[in-house]
């Protein structure tokens, strides 16, 4: 148990490292952490997992979950009797519910931290009372505000922290000066530099709040003083520095030393533009308008005037050039401040009618280029716009010589859906797809509608890029559509051309993908790349499957499997078409045929025999059969298997089906009431492709699977360094955490052998241990293997393959 928690604290801590530079990755620590903790009831690292996983969840707009983990971590501090765990829980929740602007909640969690954290001790009061008193303030209720900017004094006192004693007496001293009491502020701010004064960005804080005080009592010499000080503090911000600077001159002012207070500014004018503090800036140049004033520079003080108002609001320069050169010939500066203040509401009068005049021009500008370069349906980018941006897509291709691939998407049996509801619902259907597909692709990638049902995408991708991003744009139709309470439940196919590979122009990339998408929805693949290269035609290639079988066109290749002690304990059966008059046809070809046509119960009850048949030749070894979604659907499955194995005198257990993790996501519910039939027959049950993203891990538990394959992808990722390792380690170990099997396939190298055993998963398939055997060599290898020869057999077997 102690090992368990330390290595979960190890998982743990690594999430923390991850947040804000993979958030996606340290979520799935966190996840597999909380999964694991509630097994072994480590609730104290529970609760610090869903605390850290609420905190991703924010960031990521998912609040309502954030909360719901939140709470979870609350109850359980509060039964562990944890008072500073509680407080910290309290704190997180309160901070959300202000992000929600649900004030009332908020402050009520904040009220609750501050009950708990005086027994968590002073430190934790302390930061829960000068958080509620902030937030009292930003609510005007000063009263409040007092009384926890007293408590927070207080508790930072007992907690002997001096910094955070400082920072409450600037901040309560600040509040008490806007409410006019300066002697209560003064002693502030005095204790305050007594007991922090040498450091440098607090000390020029609360020295500027001194001058602040003395000059709202009129003792403007000594707020010189004080504001001084405060600049020659040293780590002051350059916010305050600025700051302190036109407090300083507005006093220099007021003291009619106009010379200081211009040299002042003038230093302040180059930092206000280089930080671009615009606010100041014109702060600055009214300051600086004044100086001019009563030094008798009139027109310099007009042109700085303006200037202030051009750094706000950065329109009518013209106009203001023009009344600055009337002012500038008044005699009296009050008189012409009178006049320019008349000016400038006729100037707001006049910009806020010009504004509207913009905005309604640019809002008739906008709606031109939306009936032009927009689909008037979906608001998403029609033929035209799409032609644009490949224009230019393909140019920068061309220059940097990198790729472009162009997609077409089609909506299987869309048709149907206009006829059964009406045309309003296909409508609503295209708008709610157009809705979802932007997100599934890259920031600088485009989704248009051309036309009826068809969409294409314009991607910044390779061709091991399209993939992935296909895939994606699939799963976004995963979820059902619900409108006006119509639940539909659409696939699309999709087809992709790249650049320059399959051609070098928009419209025959879009040709070539175009006849891909059909060839997808032709073979039931769903996806399709590049041209077809020769490939039979779909109809040709169906009509020859109705006589394959028949015809004994079909048979059986086995993939070994190795344990972990180097040996081969059972075998993968692979299904293979060596068609009479086609040649091999590849399963990728003829499955999506079987699936739709039907063919594959057939095909499946015929493997299986076939399977059966071998194993009762072969008793050492089990093997697995790889299930279709037709297959798994089927309730007369379970009868077969124990019919078949009952007739070949084959144990159930030396049988291992395996079921596509895709197939269980895309329907859970049926998946399981499946699995659990199958699971009832004694076969063993594996979840293949797993840890390729389509399944939520938290269902794994009421699944009544044995094994998990690990997805290809995650094998390949090992050459990608730690990265790749950490994330396959990650999901092995949450296999194993839920006593799973774990197998690799794909296993080519002896780096990526190596890299698997490190991470503890020892049962791999895939080149290196052997290529697919036909089942002549298969028999020959289990009539002369002896556990003391493994080498010599495994090159015998591989001489045989070569022939």
């Amino acid at each position: 148990m102690n090992d368990a928690v330390q290595h979960l604290d190890v998982l743990l801590r690594q999430g923390r490292q991850l947040r804000g530079s993979d958030d996606v990755r340290a979520a799935l620590l966190f996840e597999q952490v909380v999964m694991t903790a509630r097994m072994h009831s480590a609730f104290p690292v529970l609760a610090d997992a869903l605390n850290a996983l609420a905190g991703i969840e924010h960031s990521r707009g998912d609040s309502q979950s954030a909360l719901t983990h939140l709470e979870e971590a609350l109850s359980i501090r509060q039964i562990l009797d944890d008072q500073g765990g509680s407080a910290a829980v309290l704190c997180n929740l309160g901070a959300v519910y202000l992000d929600l602007g649900s004030f009332n909640l908020a402050l009520e969690y904040l009220l609750r931290a501050d009950r708990v954290a005086e027994q968590a001790g002073p430190a934790r009061a302390a930061m829960v009372a000068a958080n509620l008193a902030k937030s009292y303030d930003a609510l005007e209720l000063p009263g409040e505000a007092h009384t926890q900017y007293t408590r927070a004094l207080s508790f930072a006192q007992l907690a002997d922290q001096p910094l955070g004693e400082m920072t409450v007496m600037i901040n309560h001293a600040d509040l008490l000066r806007r409410q006019g009491h300066f002697d209560e502020a003064l002693t502030l701010l005095k204790s305050a530099l007594a007991l922090g004064g040498h450091h440098g960005g607090l000390a020029a804080n609360a020295w500027h709040c001194l001058g602040q005080l003395q000059r709202d009592q009129g003792k403007l010499e000594l707020a010189l003083t004080h504001f001084d000080t405060a600049l020659a503090m040293p780590e002051a911000d350059i916010d305050l520095v600025l700051h302190v600077r036109c407090d300083a001159s507005e006093v220099l002012l007021d003291l009619q030393r106009q010379e200081e207070a211009r040299l002042l500014l003038d230093a302040a004018l180059p930092d206000a533009k280089a930080s671009r503090r615009m606010r100041v800036q014109a702060r600055i140049l009214a300051l600086q308008a004044r100086v001019q004033e009563q030094d008798g520079e009139l027109s310099q003080a007009l042109i700085s005037l303006r200037q202030a108002h051009t750094a706000e609001t950065e329109v009518l320069r013209a106009e203001a050039e023009q009344r600055t050169r009337e002012l500038a010939a008044r005699s009296e500066l009050e008189r012409d401040r009178q006049r320019l203040e008349n000016e400038q509401a006729r100037y707001a009068a006049e910009r806020a009618a010009k504004e509207q005049l913009e905005r309604e021009q640019a809002g008739r500008l906008l709606e031109f280029e939306r009936l032009a370069l927009y689909d008037a349906l979906t608001g998403l980018p029609n033929r035209l716009l799409l032609s644009e941006r490949a224009r230019t897509a393909l140019h920068e291709a061309a220059v940097r010589h990198t790729s472009v691939a162009v997609g077409v998407m089609d909506l299987n049996k869309f048709k149907a859906v206009n006829d059964t509801y009406g045309h309003h619902i296909g409508d609503l259907l295209l708008k709610e797809i157009a809705a979802r597909l932007p997100p599934a692709v890259g920031v600088h990638d485009t989704v248009a509608r051309t036309g009826g049902d068809e969409f294409v995408f314009l991607l910044q991708a390779s061709r091991q890029e399209v993939v992935p991003l296909a895939r994606q744009i699939i799963e976004t139709f995963d979820e059902p559509f619900l409108l006006n309470d119509v639940e539909l439940h659409m696939r699309p196919s999709l087809g992709f051309a790249l650049y320059p590979d399959d051609a070098s122009d928009l419209d025959t990339l879009l040709a070539q993908a175009d006849e891909a998408m059909y060839r997808a929805k032709a073979l039931g693949s769903t996806l399709e790349i590049g041209t077809s290269g020769g490939t039979l035609a779909p109809a040709t290639l169906e009509s020859a499957l109705h006589g394959a079988l028949a015809g004994g066109e079909f048979h059986l290749v086995y993939q070994p499997l190795e344990d972990p002690r180097g040996r081969w304990h059972s075998v993968e059966a692979l299904l293979r078409w060596r068609s009479r008059t086609y040649g091999n046809v590849t399963p990728d070809q003829f499955m999506p045929l079987a699936e739709r046509s039907g063919l594959s119960l057939p095909l499946g009850a015929w493997t299986l025999a076939a399977v059966c048949q071998a194993l009762a030749q072969l008793p050492s070894l089990g093997a697995a059969i790889n299930l279709s979604a037709r297959q798994l659907a089927d309730p007369e499955l379970p009868a077969l298997l124990q019919r078949t194995t009952a007739e070949f005198g084959v144990s159930p257990s030396r049988l291992s089906l395996e079921i596509r993790e895709e197939l269980v996501a895309r329907a859970p519910e049926r998946a399981r009431t499946a699995l659990n039939a199958l699971h009832s027959t004694g076969v063993r049950l594996t979840l293949d492709d797993f840890g390729g993203g389509h399944a939520h891990f938290a269902g794994l538990q009421t699944l009544p699977i044995h094994a998990v394959k690990l997805d290809r992808s995650l094998v390949q990722g090992l050459d990608r360094g730690p990265s790749g390792m950490a994330l396959l380690g990650a999901v092995a170990q949450l296999a194993r955490a839920l006593d799973l099997e774990v197998i690799a396939k794909g296993v080519e190298t002896p780096a990526q052998r190596t890299q698997l055993s490190s991470l503890g998963v020892h049962r791999l398939q895939g080149f290196l241990v052997s290529p697919p055997l036909e089942l002549p060599d298969l028999k020959t290898w289990a009539s002369t293997a002896l556990e003391a020869q493994p080498n010599r057999l495994r090159h015998a077997v591989e001489d045989a393959t070569k022939i």
